[in-house]
């Protein structure tokens, strides 16, 4: 039996085919005073990766979770690309398009028969847009036709157009050079789909800056592709870097889609909302959503992250005493069995309870999925009871986490507004009964106009540029580091630009700060994936803080630039450090830092061994301890 009842009446396959997208069958109400098309169903697709290692039986916690959702027959969604995050060569991926996913899956599970919905992968390739793929098939002349070609032969029954998301803050011009790419292969898809005999169903994937933007593309795509399928629907992309406080910014671009739809196509064209999950489905539902996706429940559960299952706060799983939750996957496991398997030292081989490690991060994220998907499952009761608006207030005052939603939501519409004013006093009352000197709580919409622009104002974001390259910074011919300066430490870049601003680079700072009262001696020099080394002098000039790079473990020529940038800077001004030290958990930089460590073998990679090559290694007590000891060491030599 299904454990996920909220799938079961939305989408089901029949002789091999996807058949109804978008059931509308249960709530009707009024936004703003215009009448809405009746909701959906909702559905929550946990996000997985099929291409994990050389065959179906491989894949550590994905083992695991592609088990349970499959026995469970529910559609997942998954993006063509994630082979990248693994250790595949061209001749596995060959293995793994000789037979659709649902097929080479079935050989060691149970018959699988949900949907799969195969995003094209162009989140992936939003920071590496130089990023070679030709050996698994993929060219840049031709990148949409053979993402396609892919997903078909994964056996997509739903994909996605080949995208080009938009950061936030991009220069304009960029990010409408961006939009029409998107757009040009939306329709180069649909061609292709349209002389398939039974063509997956097709999501056009929809970008924009602005409610505005997002309505004039959707406008766009019905104009250009409409005659060419009979439906398809819309996936609203760039939403993952404009959560949190950027909330707002979210439901403004859902409802710039939705805007765009005509209203006779508006019944039949579901929306897709992808990244987006948690506490603001219930408010993206309401304003016309029909789908969202989740990694985050995978995404803390690597952390040892719970979800509570009342609030939904993430609680780290060694810090329980009782697990106070009766979904199927904390009924099977225990509390006690899970913490001692977490505390034992062995990492890759079975742990005393029998299991290996990874079949209880995957627990954990079961429960993390469950929990998303019991709050989507709320909204659903209420579509089908009629009581959306009342299911959504109720919402909006216990759920953590969305008030710049709700702000936004409150000012945009008059009924929600009103409902919660009405909820808002009511509570307001209440407290004044136990609390008489507390002063009554403002009236709703009015001062949450005023919050939200102030909200916004302060969060406004720095206008990036893509189109910076390796050679729009380099260090100057006649540079000369700074005298005082005889120990090189570097580490890497990071998104948040200065780079002193930080986490990693701040977290370095202070753990430097507190071991050593003035590090003055130590001169920092940032790894950049695109540019190489970065002196810390140069971090605030504009090619320093306008672009946007993430170096992958697959670009080796852009890692082989790195390296010898590098080589070159220590081949010049190596004397003039008594000490150069590299700090790296990633595995692109740490391929980086390996290559230098080649041609000087006093360059120290710290830290030695790491148990994985992932970010969340950098924040190690154990490993910042073993730098401060080798600087420290050298601090105290320097000194004598």
């Amino acid at each position: 039996m299904n454990n996920f009842p909220i799938y079961q009446t939305t989408l089901q396959r029949k002789n091999g085919r996807v058949g109804e997208f978008c059931l509308r069958p249960h709530a009707n109400f009024t936004q703003n005073g215009k009448a809405l098309p009746p909701l959906s169903t909702p559905i929550l697709y946990p996000v997985i990766s099929f291409m994990t290692g050389t065959s179906p039986r491989g894949g550590g916690i994905w083992k695991y979770l592609l088990r349970d959702f499959m026995k469970n027959n529910m559609p997942v969604l998954s993006q063509v690309l994630h082979f990248l995050d693994f250790n595949l060569t061209a001749k596995h991926i060959a293995y793994w398009r000789e037979k659709p996913m649902r097929e080479r899956y079935q050989e060691v599970n149970e018959p699988y028969d949900a949907p799969l919905f195969l995003d094209s992968g162009g989140f992936k390739l939003l920071y590496n847009a130089g990023l070679d793929l030709s050996e698994y098939g993929i060219h840049k002349e031709s990148e949409a036709e053979d993402i396609l070609a892919f997903q078909v032969d994964c056996g997509g029954d739903i994909i996605a157009s080949l995208d080009y998301p938009l950061p936030p803050g991009l220069v304009r011009d960029e990010a409408e050079v961006r939009m029409n790419r998107s757009l040009q292969n939306a329709i180069r898809v649909a061609e292709l789909l349209s002389d398939m005999d039974e063509p997956p169903y097709l999501y056009i994937c929809c970008h924009g800056q602005s409610r505005e933007d997002i309505q004039n593309y959707v406008s766009r795509v019905f104009e250009r592709v409409k005659g060419l399928l009979p439906s398809f629907g819309l996936a609203v992309g760039s939403l993952v870097p404009l959560r949190g406080f950027r909330d707002s910014a979210v439901l403004s671009r859902i409802c710039g889609a939705t805007d765009g739809i005509p209203e006779s196509e508006r019944a039949r064209t579901p929306v897709h909302a992808f990244g987006v999950s948690g506490n603001l489905m219930p408010i993206l539902a309401y304003l016309g959503v029909d789908s969202f996706d989740s990694t985050s429940y995978i995404q803390s559960a690597r952390n040892l992250g719970y979800s509570h299952p009342e609030t939904q706060k993430k609680l780290k799983i060694m810090e329980l005493d009782t697990m106070e939750c009766t979904c199927r996957v904390c009924r099977e496991t225990s509390l006690e069995e899970m913490q001692q398997a977490f505390m034992e030292a062995r990492s890759y081989r079975r742990t005393s309870t029998g299991k290996y490690k990874s079949e209880y991060y995957a627990a954990i994220a079961l429960h993390n999925f469950e929990m998303e998907a019991e709050t989507l499952a709320s909204m659903t009761a209420a579509i089908v009871a009629d009581d959306v608006l009342e299911a959504l207030v109720n919402h909006a005052s216990t759920a953590r986490g969305i008030r710049n939603a709700v702000d936004w939501l409150a000012t945009n519409d008059d009924a929600f507004a009103a409902r919660m004013a009405r909820n808002v006093i009511s509570v307001s009352k209440k407290t004044r009964r136990r609390n008489p000197n507390q002063l009554e709580i403002f009236t709703y919409q009015t001062e949450h106009q005023e919050a939200l622009f102030l909200h916004e104002e302060e969060h406004k974001d720095k206008t990036i540029s893509l189109n910076y390259t390796p050679d729009s910074f380099r260090i100057p011919s006649d540079y000369q580091p700074p005298k005082n300066k005889r120990i090189l430490l570097t580490i890497p870049c990071a998104g948040k630009k200065p780079y002193s601003l930080s986490r990693t680079h701040t977290i370095i700072n202070t753990k430097l700060q507190t071991a050593f009262v003035v590090p003055s001696a130590i001169h920092k020099i940032t790894l950049s994936g695109l540019y190489g080394p970065v002196p810390e002098e140069f971090e605030s000039e504009d090619a320093l803080v306008r672009y946007e790079f993430q170096l992958s473990p697959r670009n080796t020529a852009q890692i082989q630039l790195c390296a010898v940038r590098f080589n070159d800077y220590l081949d010049k001004h190596a004397d003039h450090y008594e000490l150069i030290v590299g700090y790296a958990t990633s595995h692109a930089y740490r391929k980086v830092f390996e290559l230098i460590q080649k041609h000087r073998p006093d360059f120290i990679l710290l830290p030695t061994k790491p148990k994985q090559k992932r970010l969340s290694e950098f924040f190690r007590h154990v490993h910042l301890d073993a730098l401060v000891e080798v600087l420290s060491t050298a601090l105290e030599k320097s000194e004598t």
